[in-house]
């Protein structure tokens, strides 16, 4: 075959645009996805080398579904909010989101994961409450996957998250700061890596303050409201009990907020307490909820978007970290012999 017979082939279309061969496949298939200028190059490469994809070979290889899976452990609106960020940069990139619910279970997490590696979903996107570490255990090779939020696996997925540590680390000197010493920890679901990461935040601050922490004011929950009523009908048996509470997130701080109610005790006048996450409700609550704000959206976006880079063939950031606020209100005083 002569050398005018034969196919021109993508990567000599991608070197005489100047591009990699990964943003010359991109501009074919999804040409949405890359800038005004690069499908210019690319264009202009192809009518001068008149390059002709083979659709046939390209569908085969690709096999695409045009959906990627968002895995959520609770359908709060909290992690809605995070889908909420998922699908909207999924509609940008010609993608459709949908929703899978775990119910904090790795095992469920594992099912929809396999979904995706028998090709019925594109990638997936894991807002993860627990440690999903076997997931890549004794089965074929990894779908795309992007872990938004929490971590998984000691660091080996790609992921979007918050420094839970430093942020809860702030929370935590926040109570110091307004005097508190006796301060609890309601700490969220075993196993959960931004559980462990908010309970580093929580010691440091002690230690930071040359306050020792009493093993009595720490309590393992699982991030549910029962779990932080359960949590504070126990430290308010104590003798010397605590005078400021740090729930791993709001839902077990309002749970916290309804024990002290039933136990006739009011925020912050009795005890102050702090949430993580500052979903909607804990600016509605009675009393508000001085809360670490965690951008939902924004993590579910970035997420999509680095899964795109990822479906696209393209390198990625392999952890990246979005800011956190800690937003002061009504439910955190001084202590009560202030």
């Amino acid at each position: 075959m002569s050398k005018r017979e034969r196919a021109v082939t993508l990567r000599e279309v991608a070197e005489a645009a100047g591009v990699s061969v990964a943003t010359a496949s991109r501009a074919c298939s999804k040409p949405q996805l890359v800038t005004p200028e690069t499908r210019e190059l690319v264009a202009a490469a192809i009518d001068r080398l008149g390059y002709r994809p083979n659709v046939i070979a390209q569908d085969l290889k690709r096999a695409s579904t045009g959906v990627v899976l968002v895995v959520v452990p609770s359908l709060s609106p909290y992690f809605l909010d995070i889908f909420r960020g998922v699908e909207a940069a999924a509609a940008e990139l010609g993608y459709t989101a949908l929703v899978g619910h775990s119910d904090r279970r790795g095992d469920r997490e594992v099912a929809f994961v396999d979904r995706v590696r028998s090709r019925r979903a594109d990638g997936v996107i894991l807002a993860t409450s627990v440690d999903s570490g076997g997931l890549h255990l004794g089965r074929p090779p990894m779908p795309p996957v992007v872990v938004a939020l929490d971590e998984c696996g000691a660091g080996y997925l790609p992921s979007v998250s918050v420094d839970h540590e430093a942020a809860a680390f702030a929370a935590t000197s926040h109570l110091l700061a307004l005097g508190h010493r006796r301060i609890a920890h309601i700490a969220g679901a075993a196993g959960s890596s931004m559980s462990e990461h908010r309970l580093q935040g929580f010691r440091r601050a002690l230690a930071a303050a040359g306050t020792p922490l009493d093993p009595e004011l720490l309590f393992q929950g699982d991030f549910t409201v029962e779990a932080g009523e359960r949590a504070m009908e126990r430290f308010l048996m104590i003798p010397h009990r605590p005078t400021a509470v740090f729930a791993a997130n709001d839902e077990m701080a309002l749970g916290a907020l309804r024990a002290c109610r039933r136990a006739g005790l009011k925020a912050p006048r009795d005890l102050s307490i702090v949430g993580f996450d500052d979903q909607r409700i804990a600016a509605l609550t009675e009393p508000s909820l001085t809360t670490v704000g965690v951008p939902t959206m924004a993590l579910g976006r970035q997420a999509m978007l680095q899964l795109g880079r990822i479906l696209a063939g393209e390198a990625v950031q392999q952890k990246l970290v979005l800011p956190t606020k800690l937003t002061l209100r009504a439910s955190t005083g001084p202590p009560p012999s202030a």
